[in-house]
């Protein structure tokens, strides 16, 4: 009886670990998207000039920034090869990581130089609400956590912001 019930702990505890560790990897957040456009879209009182301005901006710096997303990824897989390896070569693995952090850095630059260049399009006003809702509209004109699908699993569509012209 007793190594029995044992035996049925022992599959209890494994099964609840199983399902914890399932939930735990299906709950991530959501990965905003790294454009700007749906934000940008969402600047109050934008003219059909500053659109086509900033949509300029927006092409040439995703043509910028494309290459080196495209190598930073590159170089982490390369990073991960090389902490996989049998007897890693600690003087490689230091290099790679040079090498992503100078990536990171210009990335980082020039997202700071195409902010700047977007906001000297902009009217007092549009820059106001452009610096104070940056952080708060990385997911694109309010949308939040979304309002959730049938599942309950706030991964729906959202709802589009108050200021957002494009409802």
């Amino acid at each position: 009886m007793k190594r029995l019930l044992s035996k049925s702990l022992l599959v209890l505890m494994v099964s609840a670990l199983i399902a914890t560790s399932i939930n735990t990897y299906a709950q991530r957040g959501y990965r905003p998207m790294r454009d700007s456009a749906r934000f940008e879209r969402c600047i109050p009182n934008l003219t059909a000039e500053q659109e086509t301005k900033i949509q300029a901006l927006r092409v040439k710096h995703q043509k910028e920034i494309t290459p080196l997303r495209n190598e930073l990824a590159e170089k982490r897989a390369h990073l991960h090869t090389l902490n996989s390896v049998e007897k890693p070569d600690i003087n490689a693995i230091n290099k790679t990581i040079d090498e992503i952090s100078a990536l990171q850095t210009k990335i980082m630059k020039s997202n700071a130089s195409h902010r700047i260049e977007v906001a000297s399009n902009l009217t007092d006003e549009q820059k106001v609400f452009f610096n104070s809702h940056r952080g708060k509209m990385k997911r694109g004109c309010g949308m939040g956590n979304g309002i959730g699908n049938r599942m309950g699993n706030r991964m729906g569509k959202g709802n589009m912001g108050q200021n957002c012209p494009y409802k």
